[in-house]
């Protein structure tokens, strides 16, 4: 099962326990579509404490049967998130490659392209038939387009 990770940055500095509650209220939307896991993203605990591990904060991990269809959904409940939270951005990790997505995003083929080349290349364009593009650098992020 491929796995993706969100991270939301906030606009502004916030405690602690608002980033959480803002990456608790993405999970809860991401949750809608079928066939996606998603769960906080987990730590070592630094210190000495009872847990092994610990929340990475504003960070989630999402699993699942990615398709074009589930990757414009992400993206879609990602970007309205966004902009309904005033977040500066979300940024989707796969490995060392990322994609930056704002509220200004556009979700377009070419953004669902992105993301299915986040998990593997050509995996979105062989699902829809389109040939992938020449030479494309998968670990450049976009924002607003």
């Amino acid at each position: 099962m491929s796995e993706l990770s969100l991270l939301i940055e906030p606009s502004i500095g916030l405690p602690a326990d608002r980033v959480d509650a803002l990456a608790a209220g993405l999970a809860d939307d991401l949750r809608s579509v079928r066939g996606l896991q998603v769960a906080h993203a987990q730590s070592p605990a630094v210190g000495h404490g009872k847990s092994q591990q610990a929340w990475e904060l504003g960070m989630l991990i999402v699993g699942g049967v990615f398709s074009a269809t589930t990757m414009r959904a992400l993206a879609q409940i990602a970007i309205a998130y966004a902009d309904r939270v005033k977040a500066r951005s979300i940024t989707v990790r796969s490995g060392g490659n990322e994609l930056v997505i704002t509220g200004a995003t556009r979700v377009d083929q070419r953004l669902v392209d992105q993301l299915g080349r986040l998990l593997a290349p050509g995996y979105v364009e062989s699902a829809v038939g389109v040939a992938p593009p020449a030479a494309q650098d998968s670990s450049r992020g976009i924002s607003g387009s």
